[in-house]
């Protein structure tokens, strides 16, 4: 009597593991995807948390508030962040690109009914 496998059995075990292999890779893929997508929610954020407290910077008796709120809307530049050390320069880096941000990517702040809002402008 022979020991062994047969060829089908092998064939078989083989494509078996193909399969699970390919579930497992497309499930990690996604699950780098979503972490990614998060991570550059957050870095966005960052940013905006960031223009909204420049604003509230009382350096000039309210004038860049008021500025804003006469005109409805106004943006800041990262490189402005960067120098008020709102933000650090590892901050400059996205998460999305792989890559750092141009210093004159802005922050655009605006008030519609009276509310600011901060918004990272791509």
């Amino acid at each position: 009597m022979k020991k062994g496998f047969t060829l089908i059995e092998l064939l078989v075990t083989i494509g078996l593991i193909c399969v699970i292999g390919t579930v497992v890779v497309a499930n990690m893929a996604n699950n780098l995807s979503l972490e990614q997508d998060r991570q550059y929610e957050n870095f966005k954020k960052t940013l905006e948390n960031a223009a909204c407290t420049f604003v509230e910077l009382d350096i000039n008796k309210d004038y860049k508030r008021n500025i804003c709120k006469q005109n409805g809307k106004c943006s800041f530049t990262l490189d402005q962040l960067l120098k008020e050390g709102l933000i650090e320069e590892k901050d400059m880096f996205s998460p999305k690109t792989q890559d750092y941000l141009s210093p004159l990517k802005v922050v655009e702040i605006t008030y519609p009914g009276g509310v600011k809002t901060c918004r990272f402008v791509e």
